[in-house]
């Protein structure tokens, strides 16, 4: 009777120590919630482990983002599955680059861990050739580490092609020269019986030529 129950005792044991040592598939459990990876891991026997938790740009924070073993891998019932989980990327201040030299903001974009975007160039009386006149993050704006910022960078003033005024009233002229983008410069005068009172005689610089937006254009009016 002893020896039978003995018997049945070692059988017993030998049964559990079977099923502990079961090998089970390990289930993929990378994009998952850490809770629903959990429950996952749990319902085959095995021990769900957060391993450490990092950046991860691509992924929701407090989700799975790397797994060990791997999918399909065959552990032992019991045994651990470790796992990493994205935290939300820390958040830094935008530096201020209006002003500088195009090298100059894309060296302080990269040592504040964000990414050069776009770089358009637009004239700008103001700011000087190669300078940045804005940014598309506002400087002390919190962003995400690696966030790209788009730059406008001046070329300078621009140049236009300066109408022709010769011919037209003093009046008329100004108009036409303000509607181009300039303004009337030095007025002088000059008698030519040839031409009717009034009307402008000569222009500078000439009709036609480059002078940047904004410049003065003058003029010389008859008067007879």
């Amino acid at each position: 009777m002893v020896a039978a129950i003995v018997a049945a005792g070692t059988t017993f044991a030998l049964h559990r120590t079977v099923l502990s040592r079961e090998a089970v598939e390990v289930p993929s459990v990378l994009g998952l919630p850490a809770q629903s990876a959990r429950a996952l891991i749990e319902s085959r026997g095995l021990m769900f482990v957060v391993g450490e938790e990092r950046e991860d740009a691509k992924a929701p924070a407090g989700n799975i983002v790397a797994q060990r073993p791997m999918e399909g891998s065959r552990i032992e019932r019991g045994q651990a599955v470790d796992v990493s989980v994205a935290k939300a990327p820390a958040l830094i201040k935008a530096p201020g680059l209006v002003g500088m030299t195009l090298s100059e903001a894309k060296l302080r974009v990269e040592t504040a861990k964000l990414a050069l975007g776009k770089v358009v160039e637009e004239n700008s009386p103001e700011a000087k050739a190669g300078n940045v006149i804005s940014q598309s993050w506002a400087e002390g704006s919190e962003i995400k580490v690696g966030t790209a910022v788009d730059l406008v960078v001046s070329k300078g003033v621009g140049t236009i092609a300066v109408p022709s005024v010769v011919g037209r009233s003093l009046s008329k002229a100004k108009d036409e020269l303000q509607k181009a983008g300039f303004t009337v410069g030095n007025l002088k005068s000059r008698s030519d019986e040839d031409h009717s009172d009034g009307l402008i005689l000569e222009q500078t610089p000439a009709a036609g030529q480059q002078a940047p937006k904004g410049s003065p254009v003058d003029l010389v009016v008859n008067r007879t």
